[in-house]
């Protein structure tokens, strides 16, 4: 939870900081490219019959990929470590096939909540996997500081999912009996339009999210990644939670809106209305407190302060537009996405190269990167609004 950071940046040095955060990081890269972000899927189905065979099939799909994943790095290891510098990760990308797949576990019985409109369920977890991977992070760097954090990492998703799955399990036990091979086989071809675009999308953003984290790694050095690392875990920690309550929400009410061919446009704006004015508080909040960042983290974290004020832009203009990203999936949108990512994703990598090739200097980079991200979001908050139109929807 947000209150142990603090005691763990007493407890870690910025190295160790850094490869907890190009490990999560890894995990977030490797999840869309595991689970075919198929979860998506699970809230658009008018039956619950099909809703429980998406939700099957993705389950056999996460384990299996995540399968293949351990053998490819069991027989590729050295190449793979060279290839992507992950030299830093040492032998916790053993461990990799085990975050990814619970990571995407728990987005399928979020989502599978998120049709059931339990909303609570997926918050508790949420609260859940916060706390117990602070807790377990802490517990080892009062015991076995040399292993890092990663472990407490494992140890919050685990009980995650374990909570998902036990305040799930009614529900998933009274269809489970609609569950079938051939069901399966035919949802997975009905809805193979989400699998195709969302993968690459996703993946192609939390790429250009993530991208800091790599380059700077590999410009800058794995304690500058640590520090980095900590600025992003501040700055996204006080909104990621508003973030994924409203996204979650805003999924299924706007899924509603559009099958009753109601009023979108209206329900959007209220949605960035009501965010824009969380966001001004929070962030505003979060601007004052950084500058006392030295003292709350210790004298070896000072530059987090700094770091996470330049962050702030990108970081205010994405809590205003993620939560209605899904307006993409909902509408089919996927196409005019993906061209939106690839190209944002060159923008942010050019923005970072610059700030190193040019003048080798990591807070121009971080500047640029956060100017190209406000901007980019603008945008895409603009495009969102325009297709929520009855017009733009397709009826009147």
């Amino acid at each position: 939870m947000y209150a142990f950071i603090p005691v763990l940046t007493r407890l870690f040095y910025e190295e160790m900081f850094g490869v907890f955060m190009l490990f999560s990081s890894t995990v977030l890269l490797l999840k869309p490219l595991i689970s075919y972000q198929l979860e998506l899927a699970i809230v658009v189905p008018e039956t619950t019959k099909k809703a429980i065979n998406v939700f099957a099939s993705l389950l056999c799909i996460l384990l299996i990929n995540s399968l293949v994943l351990f053998i490819l790095i069991f027989l590729f290891k050295k190449p793979i470590v060279t290839f992507f510098n992950l030299q830093s990760l040492s032998y916790f990308i053993y461990f990799l096939p085990l975050a990814v797949l619970l990571y995407g576990a728990s987005f399928a019985f979020e989502y599978w909540n998120n049709r059931n409109e339990n909303f609570k369920t997926i918050a508790k977890a949420q609260l859940i996997k916060s706390s117990t991977m602070s807790i377990g992070q802490v517990t080892t760097g009062l015991s076995i500081k040399s292993i890092g954090l990663i472990p407490g990492y494992l140890m919050g998703m685990l009980f995650q999912v374990i909570s998902l799955f036990k305040n799930s399990y009614s529900s998933l036990q009274q269809e489970i009996h609609h569950v079938s091979f051939a069901e399966m086989k035919q949802v997975l071809k009905q809805y193979k339009d989400i699998p195709i675009y969302s993968t690459i999308i996703n993946f192609s953003n939390t790429l250009s999210n993530e991208l800091p984290i790599l380059l700077i790694t590999k410009f800058f050095g794995i304690k500058a990644t640590g520090i980095y690392g900590l600025a992003s875990k501040v700055s996204k920690a006080p909104t990621g939670i508003v973030q994924n309550s409203v996204s979650q929400v805003f999924f299924s009410k706007a899924t509603q809106i559009v099958n009753d061919r109601g009023d979108l446009k209206t329900f959007v704006l209220k949605t960035i209305k009501g965010l824009l004015i969380s966001g001004a508080l929070l962030f505003c909040g979060l601007g004052i407190i950084s500058f006392f960042f030295e003292f709350i983290f210790g004298n070896e974290w000072k530059d987090v302060g700094l770091y996470t004020r330049i962050l702030i832009p990108w970081l205010f203009f994405m809590f205003l537009c993620s939560p209605i990203t899904p307006l993409i999936t909902i509408l089919n949108r996927q196409k005019v996405l993906l061209v939106f990512d690839i190209l944002l994703l060159i923008f942010r990598f050019l923005a970072l190269y610059v700030g190193f090739k040019l003048y080798d200097d990591l807070i121009i980079s971080l500047v640029l990167f956060s100017v190209v991200g406000a901007i980019f979001n603008i945008f895409m908050i603009i495009y969102l609004i325009n297709i929520s139109n009855k017009k733009q929807i397709g009826y009147q």
